[in-house]
């Protein structure tokens, strides 16, 4: 009898939790309905294109295509941050000082290297977007099989 209301909480939980991971600022939602994923390719990146190629699949998926945003330098981690971007690609180290305010992924061409410091291709999303870092990490991921 003490448990009559636990079905019923519980199902009320589960369907709160319908849809998740989802996106804090809705990157997802807004590269589906613009149809466009803004990602900007940081200088320097010449090994850019598995990146971009996984992007372009995921942007696919989601009925959108890649936008190349050209910023340089710290404008782009700041256009990140602020949402005018959706992705940025480039050479993250592990221990980066960029991974407090951004979701570094997995290193995109090679395994993680021994040395924290040496800087790998890395994809970089926006913290708090987790339907899009899920999504691409299960790329990266997938990649690395």
């Amino acid at each position: 009898m003490r448990y009559r209301f636990v079905l019923p909480i519980m199902a009320t939980l589960l369907v709160g939790c319908d849809g998740l991971p989802r996106d804090a600022a809705g990157t997802t939602e807004r590269i589906e309905r613009t149809h466009a994923m803004r990602v900007t390719v940081l200088p320097g990146t010449p090994d850019a294109r598995p990146a971009l190629a996984m992007l372009d699949a995921y942007a696919r998926n989601h009925g959108a295509r890649v936008t190349l945003v050209p910023i340089h330098g710290e404008h782009a981690h700041k256009a990140l941050e602020d949402g005018k971007i959706d992705v940025l690609i480039g050479h993250f180290a592990k221990a980066s000082p960029w991974q407090a305010d951004i979701a570094l992924s997995k290193p995109v061409a090679r395994g993680e290297p021994d040395d924290k410091a040496r800087p790998v291709l890395r994809i970089a999303r926006r913290n708090g977007e987790n339907e899009l870092i899920l999504a691409t990490d299960r790329l990266v991921a997938e990649r690395a099989r």
